[in-house]
């Protein structure tokens, strides 16, 4: 569970300091902040539909969402709802999703892409 809350929080430095330090676009932590929520929302959806039987978000659903810039909600999730922890094959695809996002993030911050 911690790891999913540190590898979070690593994510999120960088989506922060790189618009700081202008090598960003300013509005890319409000982005990455707002893509958190959405997939907070999916995960919790999905979750409380798993509880009441009811029909579910779909695995690539959830990756999509983490994929397109929610991984740092999708982490949250996972680790403070208890959701989708006990997956193997799901942890690994999220887990290569948040080391994609991690190293295009320090690859902006270290001034290796330009605006």
């Amino acid at each position: 569970m911690k790891v999913r809350i540190v590898l979070a929080l690593a994510i999120l430095a960088p989506a922060s300091l790189a618009p700081a330090l202008g090598r960003a676009p300013v509005t890319l932590t409000a982005v990455y902040l707002a893509l958190a929520v959405l997939a907070i929302t999916a995960y919790w959806g999905d979750k409380h539909a798993a509880e009441a039987g009811n029909w579910r978000t779909s695995e690539k659903r959830l990756h999509a969402i983490d994929l397109f810039g929610g991984i740092v909600g999708g982490l949250l999730a996972q680790a403070l709802l208890r959701h989708k922890t006990a997956k193997p094959d799901f942890a690994a695809i999220t887990y290569a999703i948040a080391a994609l996002h991690l190293a295009v993030l320090l690859l902006l911050l270290f001034g290796m892409f330009s605006q």
